[in-house]
């Protein structure tokens, strides 16, 4: 496998030009060549924020230029570029399209995707700011990135993605000023619904996990008096929707605080699509990382703050018990496997957040920390995840965050060998033994992502100190 070479900017380098450039081009793509960049885009499309209907895509891709039904240009361009940097992530060889210039196409087309469009279109748009933004994590376009995350979030906002279902009339604030908002038609069927559904809690995800690494507020914040409070229920996988309509008058809110407090005010059934699991993960993950920030020495309410930890920290165990175990997953789809991975890393990932706070005042924490950040290292080995092709580049975030674990722990045995059981001597090596495991599979990565090469980095040059 030749990694992906990039530039300090991120735009790949040492890759000749393609034949197929030019602006007279883009339009024209060869059927063979489309089929390739779509399906190396769809064999992994899980892993990078896919959330529309993929047979119904495809369909509308191959009407005629001109055609009406056809997607956004943005979306299509954005199609074939991921797809195209799948192929040469996987394969190293050269991609058949000119990346450049298909970037180039989508990041305009974007600039007027929604005029003169009818509003239904904005769903596509914000699926194209998805693809975009992990694209650019991926990349090391971190700023980038944002940009497209926070732009689909906005999005997702204005057109009412978060109140699908709500129970809650619309807010009608006492101003003077006239709000203009992006108006959605009625969905023509079930799974137009189930794509609205999807794609708010794609960005959900997306918004909560990234916006922890960069320490940027999130612009669905759940909150009331601002109308962002999320009443839209939690999603199903799209083969549910395909099957019909489900429940039409079923009507909820509050959904994601309801989560947070574990109590199912949701679909009439259990409900344990993918994307809602890794939506949950992704709160419990954010909400632990907010509690953690709050805790101070001097806290003025400390009862209140550990009433509120207890609670975060029984909702992440809770959530935890309720996963499928991995290694129940041996004959199960490569998208599936990979999604339950990430859910169970995140979910982890979760815990080390909150117990970060008082890990260096209490053994408990200090111990359950560890714990969470072995269980990261055990799921990398459950589902090999070294011989993945393609991953959610969050996991360089969550792997990035199990080696800080591991590399205060071994700060900490040093300064106080008497307090470790077992001995100093086999606990270090258990713990050499991890960092080293994490170290490996990071590698395998860091070539094709780029914040999974930056945090292999940092943590390379951490033990070097040690």
């Amino acid at each position: 496998m030749h990694p992906l070479q990039t530039t300090k900017d991120g735009t790949s380098s040492g890759s000749p030009r393609s034949s197929l450039s030019g602006p007279e081009r883009i339009g024209e793509l060869p059927a063979n060549i489309s089929r390739q960049l779509l399906d190396a885009f769809f064999d992994h499309s899980s892993q990078l924020g896919w959330f529309l209907n993929t047979a119904r895509f495809r369909h509308a891709l191959s009407l005629p230029e001109g055609n009406g039904g056809r997607p956004v240009s943005a979306l299509a361009n954005t199609v074939y570029l991921v797809g195209a940097a799948n192929m040469h992530r996987i394969t190293g060889i050269v991609p058949p399209i000119d990346t450049d210039l298909y970037l180039s196409r989508a990041l305009s087309d974007l600039g007027h995707a929604l005029e003169g469009l009818p509003s239904h279109r904005a769903v596509e748009v914000i699926q194209t700011r998805v693809l975009l933004a992990l694209y650019h994590f991926i990349v090391g376009k971190f700023a980038a990135g944002q940009h497209h995350s926070d732009a689909a979030a906005s999005l997702v906002l204005s057109s009412g993605l978060h109140k699908i279902r709500s129970t809650q009339p619309s807010k009608n604030t006492s101003s003077f000023v006239e709000i203009i908002a992006l108006t959605l038609p009625a969905p023509l069927d079930q799974i137009e619904e189930g794509e609205r559904i999807n794609a708010m809690w794609t960005v959900f995800t997306i918004c909560r996990c990234w916006g922890i690494v960069f320490g940027a507020p999130t612009l669905l914040s759940d909150t009331e008096a601002l109308g962002t409070q999320i009443d839209t229920p939690w999603p199903l996988d799209m083969e549910t929707y395909e099957r019909g309509p489900v429940f039409l008058h079923f009507r909820t809110s509050s959904t994601l605080r309801n989560f947070l407090a574990g109590t199912n005010a949701n679909w009439p059934w259990e409900n344990h699509s993918l994307l809602a699991q890794i939506a949950g993960a992704s709160a419990l993950f954010d909400r632990a990382t907010y509690l953690a920030s709050c805790w101070h020495p001097d806290t003025s309410n400390m009862d209140a703050f550990y009433e509120d930890f207890t609670s975060v920290d029984n909702r992440i165990d809770e959530f935890q018990s309720q996963l499928y175990s991995l290694q129940n997953l041996a004959d199960v789809d490569s998208d599936v496997v990979r999604t339950m991975h990430v859910i169970h890393c995140l979910a982890s990932a979760a815990s080390i957040q909150l117990h970060s706070a008082l890990a260096q005042i209490n053994v408990d924490s200090r111990n359950k920390r560890l714990v969470a950040a072995q269980a990261i290292v055990q799921a990398n080995i459950s589902v090999r995840s070294h011989e993945f092709l393609i991953i959610n580049p969050v996991l360089g975030v969550i792997w990035g965050a199990a080696c800080q674990v591991f590399i205060r722990e071994l700060v900490f045995m040093r300064a106080n060998p008497a307090g470790d059981t077992p001995p100093l001597p086999d606990r270090e090596a258990e713990v050499r033994t991890a960092v080293d495991q994490l170290l490996t599979v990071m590698a395998v990565f860091a070539p094709v992502c780029a914040f999974t090469n930056v945090q292999l980095q940092k943590v390379q040059r951490e033990l070097q100190g040690l």
